[in-house]
């Protein structure tokens, strides 16, 4: 919805109404409010109300007026009725606030009204309420859009989207009914809902970059769940036998159709039983799911058609990579696996390892499964919770739910040896050392629960992501308030100029007075040896190399000290190998015992603002400069393997369609680059302009 001059015509003239039935004594609006039933019920059942006088209430969607008479649609939850206004029967009463006639001109679409009439039916034999007092609600300001498509807008002003396309609200309504359903089958299979917490010392249950936040009164650092399994072990391990969770999960990563950073998620836990009696339950619970809140059990969705009252085929992990590329997981090197990647154009940016290159190849097969389907028999190194097939320790007793392409729903035997969980614990401690942001967390509070003693254990989570793939939308279209970036319309601006300060980062800039040497600042050789010996990962010393490059360009293009922001982009993650979680707290102390330049340290905090991690915002030039070349850097990099020329001939515009394309490198924080070009007054188009050349003569990227 696109405001315009004449919308701020319409706002003024319905606030001077506003004003006019203030002056009337009228309350535009009203704490008190009668409604007798739901619109659905008058209009269903319109024998037994025919000739009765009701009261209802809704919104007024549309107004169409004949001389002496009117006829108007009100919209309540469950839908529309008419309503039709005589001018001799309409009765006036101001000190109940009821309007006559003459005022109706003060009523506008989109206000909320109370309507008090006789059921009746016109000459076309539409139920119609033949209104004897009308009052007024809620006086509506905007006017409604005729039509709303714009998805964008849609996902930010869902108010306006379910009024303007109310079939949507059915959308939800189903989803509801898909949570309802999903409990209720876990309450009649014997199992108790139980609460976690939302806030973790250390999070796990799954690969995934936590959200960060912090805890003022306890002073310190908490991370939001992204997953409720530990701690729902835990419970099983106290004597708990059959427990579930509902709720809200978090995880920072990319947006995609199929992911969004917060989402709900279903997760239980049953003691005494394992993965197979898991997958009957799953398979039970699914159909009963698609018959009691869609009526059927086939559907289809992104080009795939599945019936989940079929049989349910069996994946094996380990087999099926074999079958497609000849490629054995146990023993044949990652240049291998990765030449099938790269020959499918497939990129990996950021660390790279077994684990992530295995996975993708995975996902090229994947995509062509419809479903519905059991992924079995994955292999022990990327399932750190699952316990291990006995006869085969090498696999685990895990299941992945395969539908229409996607992985839908994870169980497994949970793992309940502690010596074993502690081994795992500390493979996965190694990958978050290298920079796997998504390798799971050591949680030493949970090996000690296992020494207590845990009984045999099936766990099993799916998210709505099952609600998405049913009904064949994307993650966004199926939720209502999808996390966007905060914007303000130049209109909405202009209403309120006077009244409501509007500033964006680049109006709030400061520029930086370090032209001048700058004291403290090590030799650029200096800088460099400190980076090759804290990091020893190789894309991330040519990230920093970058990123110093991209600093320098700005620092000359600013007249700023350009040794000083070149440094500052090759130190900026110094200790984000050795130490993730800390990032960058821990470099910002080896500064100041190094004896750095305040000014370094305050940038290279300021650049983890965004994630929470510092409480130092960023406010000039130089900090807005490092916050759009970092990630910006990550997304060309990426860019750049794709292309067998990689920097030479690259395109702007061609940079910024990845930048749109969410699933492209989804984890880099597009966010976070429109902060720091915003903050440095650019466009984007821009920024991707100054960087490409400046990598493009860089020999590391040759």
């Amino acid at each position: 919805m696109t405001l315009s001059d004449d919308f701020i015509g319409q706002r003024t003239r319905r606030i001077e109404s506003t004003q006019k039935l203030r002056a009337l004594g009228i309350d535009p609006y009203t704490p008190y409010a009668k409604k007798d039933h739901e619109n659905i019920v008058i209009k269903g059942d319109f024998d037994k109300y025919n000739g009765k006088e009701v009261t209802l209430t809704g919104r007024l969607i549309a107004k169409r007026e004949h001389g002496k008479l009117i006829f108007g649609d009100i919209q309540d939850q469950s839908g529309s009725i008419q309503i039709g206004i005589k001018k001799d029967e309409i009765q006036e009463d101001l000190k109940n606030s009821f309007l006559g006639w003459d005022k109706l001109s003060l009523i506008d679409t989109g206000d909320f009204i109370q309507v008090t009439g006789t059921v009746n039916k016109t000459q076309q034999g539409e139920v119609t309420i033949f209104v004897k007092h009308f009052k007024l609600l809620t006086k509506s300001l905007r006017p409604h859009p005729v039509k709303f498509e714009d998805k964008e807008q849609q996902f930010r002003r869902r108010y306006v989207d379910l009024t303007v396309n109310p079939e949507r609200k059915k959308l939800f309504q189903r989803k509801t009914k898909f949570w309802q359903v999903s409990r209720e089958f876990m309450m009649k299979k014997g199992f108790i809902e139980v609460e976690t917490p939302v806030l973790e010392h250390v999070t796990g249950g799954a690969d995934a970059r936590p959200f960060v936040t912090h805890h003022n009164a306890l002073d310190q650092d908490f991370f939001l769940r992204i997953s409720t399994e530990l701690y729902q072990k835990r419970l099983i391990g106290s004597g708990f036998e059959k427990i579930f969770t509902l709720g809200p999960n978090f995880r920072n990563e990319g947006l995609s159709d199929e992911h969004l950073q917060e989402f709900y998620q279903l997760e239980w836990y049953w003691a005494y039983a394992n993965y197979r009696d898991g997958m009957e339950l799953i398979k039970e619970m699914f159909r009963e799911i698609a018959q009691k809140v869609y009526g059927k059990t086939k559907f289809t969705a992104k080009g795939h058609t599945f019936d989940l009252a079929a049989d349910w085929e069996e994946i094996d992990y380990t087999s099926v990579i074999k079958d497609k590329y000849c490629i054995d997981i146990f023993k044949d090197s990652e240049e291998k696996m990765l030449d099938i990647l790269k020959k499918k154009g497939i990129e990996l940016p950021g660390l790279i390892n077994k684990n992530r290159i295995i996975d993708n190849l995975w996902k090229t097969i994947r995509k062509n499964v419809a479903g519905p389907a059991f992924l079995i028999n994955q292999p022990q190194f990327i399932s750190p919770l699952a316990k291990s097939i006995p006869e085969k320790p090498e696999l685990t007793q895990r299941f992945q739910i395969i539908i229409a392409g996607s992985e839908l729903g994870n169980g497994y035997s949970e793992l309940n040896d502690p010596a074993d969980q502690l081994s795992r614990f500390l493979e996965q401690q190694k990958l978050r050392d290298a920079g796997d942001e998504e390798a799971q967390m050591l949680d030493i509070d949970y090996v000690e629960m296992l020494e207590y003693g845990m009984p045999p254990t099936c766990g099993y989570g799916h998210s709505e992501r099952i609600f998405w793939a049913l009904e064949g939308i994307t993650a966004r279209e199926g939720t209502l308030f999808p996390q966007m970036r905060s914007e303000v319309e130049e209109l909405t601006k202009k209403i309120y100029e006077g009244k409501v300060k509007f500033g964006t980062a680049a109006k709030k800039v400061q520029k930086n007075d370090n032209s001048k040497p700058v004291t403290g600042l090590p030799t650029r050789e200096e800088a460099l040896k400190k980076l090759e010996e804290h990091v020893k990962e190789p894309y991330q010393i040519i990230h920093a190399k970058m990123v110093a490059a991209a600093m320098e360009m700005y620092a000359k293009q600013f007249g700023a000290n350009a040794d000083l922001w070149y440094i500052t982009g090759l130190l900026h993650d110094l200790d984000y190998f050795e130490f993730p979680d800390e990032h960058p707290k821990k470099s910002l102390v080896w500064f100041k015992e190094w004896g750095y330049p305040q000014e370094l340290i305050d940038t290279i905090s300021a650049h983890a603002f965004g994630s929470k991690r510092t409480d130092t915002p960023p406010k000039t030039q130089f900090d807005f400069a490092l916050i759009a070349c970092d990630e910006m850097a990550g997304l060309l990099y990426a860019y750049s393997l794709m292309r067998p020329t990689k920097f030479t001939g690259m395109e702007a515009k061609s940079a910024i369609k990845k930048f749109k394309d969410k699933s492209f490198a989804a984890k880099i924080d597009r966010q976070e680059i429109l902060v720091g070009v915003e903050g440095l007054g650019l466009d984007l188009k821009e920024h991707a302009t100054k960087l490409i050349e400046v990598f493009n003569k860089m020999k590391e990227l040759k």
